[in-house]
């Protein structure tokens, strides 16, 4: 029998607030990060059998990280390789969204312990018998140099043993001292990427304007294997080209869209399906969630989705 895979989904998780209904000053309170709602929704659709996903991250010694990783397991994510650090707490962040569901963000993360990730050799040595690691732009801007350097070795290790290590370049400005570094940076993480997951807006901010169907080309050009250029939600350009798409309704809040696309993208490659199947499936997900508040929806609002 096949073992299942192990695939590890490394960054930052956080305390998400989003407006409530109860009132204009009212909030839920969730959590979120890019890296864990994907590691989220790849649990929910690989079978036990098929994959183990683990969440790779440092919380602090408080109530609310007992809370975050409490929530994690009850998703059946490996939290074993989370690192708890005394005295500290997670990052938190406000979600606003405008009448057209898109959103605004306020964040307070300078202290949030998953800034030190990588930075001893252990962890990148626990990782290196993963068969899938998951990044994004985010884990790389809150780490190190020193840190960013060992995650990129991960990566390279994995690809050259034909293992997958993907990527989403997922750009916030303010997280980097200057567009050049993160530029520097970024190129560095396609190089080390076997599959690369951006949105054609992100590498516009990072790299200048380009046609969007042209994007799949120059990064194959910088060293990674297979791309699938997002565009919000219309036509989606890989290396095997351009797949149209469109959806079906107005968003309600588009928060978790792309890591919602990631993880049904990523899911369906690693058992086996097309590039254009792959394609498909992510964005009926992508689809489903921007029709609900907050970045991770109710498992039972994508049920029909899940295998």
């Amino acid at each position: 029998m096949t073992r299942p895979l192990t695939i590890a989904s490394i960054g930052e998780p956080m305390i998400e607030l989003a407006r409530s209904s109860a009132g204009p000053l009212s909030y839920d309170r969730r959590y979120g990060g890019d890296t864990l709602n994907t590691a989220v929704y790849l649990a929910r659709l690989l079978r036990p059998e098929e994959a183990r996903v683990q969440y790779v991250t440092r919380l602090g010694d408080d109530a609310l990280s007992d809370w975050m990783i409490e929530g994690f397991q009850s998703e059946a994510i490996d939290t074993s390789l989370i690192i708890r650090v005394k005295d500290r707490r997670p990052g938190l962040y406000i979600i606003d969204t405008d009448a057209k569901g898109e959103r605004s963000f306020s964040y307070w993360r300078s202290e949030a312990p998953a800034r030190q990730l990588f930075e001893d050799g252990d962890l990148a040595r626990k990782l290196s018998t993963a068969d899938a690691v998951y990044s994004s732009g985010i884990t790389l801007a809150i780490l190190s140099d020193q840190g960013r350097e060992r995650l990129l070795g991960l990566m390279r290790k994995l690809k050259g043993l034909g293992r997958v290590a993907a990527f989403d370049t997922n750009y916030r400005a303010r997280l980097w001292p200057d567009s050049g570094t993160a530029a520097s940076w970024m190129r560095q993480a396609i190089a080390a990427s076997t599959h690369v997951l951006p949105s054609a807006d992100d590498l516009d901010q990072i790299f200048g304007q380009e046609e969007p169907q042209a994007w799949a080309g120059k990064l194959v050009a910088l060293g990674a294997q297979e791309i699938v250029v997002k565009t919000g939600g219309g036509p989606v350009h890989t290396s095997d080209g351009t797949i149209d798409l469109q959806r079906d309704a107005a968003p309600r809040d588009t928060t978790g869209a792309g890591d919602s696309f990631n993880a049904a993208y990523l899911a369906s490659r690693l058992t086996g399906d097309s590039i254009p199947e792959s394609v498909r499936k992510a964005h009926a997900l992508a689809s489903r969630v921007i029709q609900y508040p907050g970045a991770v929806i109710a498992r039972d609002a994508m049920a029909d989705l899940m295998k």
